[in-house]
């Protein structure tokens, strides 16, 4: 029977590619957004800042504090890939979401890729790929397995054979890249050096095949069930790959996140509105699967760090939470 020996929760916002001195550059987008998901509901950039005026975002700007919170955040990545090291695992599940990179005229709730080989390289940047192409082992007989068991389980899923198109990329390369939640991960927690994974993408962006919370929950469960079921004597870590709050930081929201997460809390996580799963917020539903793996080990969460990273008066950003689980038998 496999073991799951692992679980990692990881941003992997472009900013943490970035200079200090180039993250105001992101607010530009921010600004010409009309809808910025913040409490529940959409706002324009202008309506935004407005709002948030007196909570001091000013001073979080100059580029004397953006050095400090870049700092922490490259001392968190080198912490988090050091404990992935330590754990020594033989196979990664690798929770993310496509945000129209490869799914431009479907979106698939719940896809599972069971190809052999998995592509990344240039013209994709470098905080999610080297500067040359590379080709990463998947592992179709755990890909296959799930699939089975997780249909069996009451799941519709998506058997992704190949990867699509990176539309993302431009020019197009020769052969797909994978999408950027995965990239950071091959990239920046191993190193490159990536042992056999299997890459499930969840829906989380796009309205109106969301899971739910709760549906994240329960299939969560069952992938867990669906790992230990799996003939093999293999160490398995599972990590997701995204949130916290973005594009408008919310730390109030992120401390509820991150304190649900500390003491599996899934009866908090369950019961927040899910208007506020939405935008890049919404990847917070990934670590679900992660959590549920966990609390079976009885482990308890390392948070290294939580650093809101801003870049405009309105308080958008993304909130960094870096989060492992690491059972002491591991």
């Amino acid at each position: 029977m496999a073991e799951i020996v692992f679980g990692m929760c990881v941003p992997h916002s472009g900013m943490l590619g970035q200079a200090p001195e180039d993250w105001l550059t992101n607010g530009e987008r921010d600004r010409n957004n009309p809808k910025l998901w913040y409490r529940n509901r959409t706002w324009t950039y202008p309506e935004l800042e407005a709002e948030r005026k007196d909570e001091g975002f000013e001073a979080l700007l100059t580029i004397e504090e953006r050095t400090a919170r870049s700092k922490r955040c490259t001392a968190a990545l080198a912490e988090m890939k050091a404990a992935y090291d330590r754990a020594n695992v033989d196979v990664v599940i690798i929770m993310g979401k496509d945000q129209k990179e490869i799914f431009v005229d479907m979106t698939p709730s719940i896809a599972i890729y069971s190809g052999a080989e998995i592509y990344n390289g240039p013209p994709q940047r470098a905080v999610y790929a080297p500067d040359h192409d590379v080709t990463y082992p998947g592992h179709p007989e755990l890909a296959q397995h799930l699939l089975v068991s997780l249909q069996a389980d009451g799941f519709d899923l998506t058997d992704l054979m190949t990867w699509p198109d990176n539309v993302w990329m431009k020019p197009l390369p020769e052969k797909p890249v994978v999408p950027h939640a995965y990239g950071f991960v091959y990239r920046q927690i191993m190193g490159d050096n990536v042992p056999p994974n299997v890459p499930i993408l969840m829906n989380t962006f796009y309205e109106p095949t969301q899971p739910s919370m709760k549906r994240s929950l329960q299939f969560g469960k069952a992938l867990v069930d669906a790992v230990k079921a799996w003939k093999s004597d293999a160490r398995v870590a599972i990590i997701a790959s995204g949130g916290l709050t973005h594009f408008v930081c919310d730390p109030d929201l992120d401390k509820v996140f991150i304190d649900a997460l500390g003491s599996y809390d899934f009866d908090t996580l369950e019961g927040i509105d899910n208007r506020s799963y939405q935008s890049g917020t919404s990847e917070v539903k990934l670590y679900c699967s992660v959590l549920v793996a966990m609390q079976e080990s009885n482990t308890q969460m390392t948070l290294v760090d939580y650093v809101p990273c801003l870049r405009t008066a309105a308080g958008t950003g993304e909130g960094m939470g870096f989060m492992y689980w690491s059972p002491a038998s591991a």
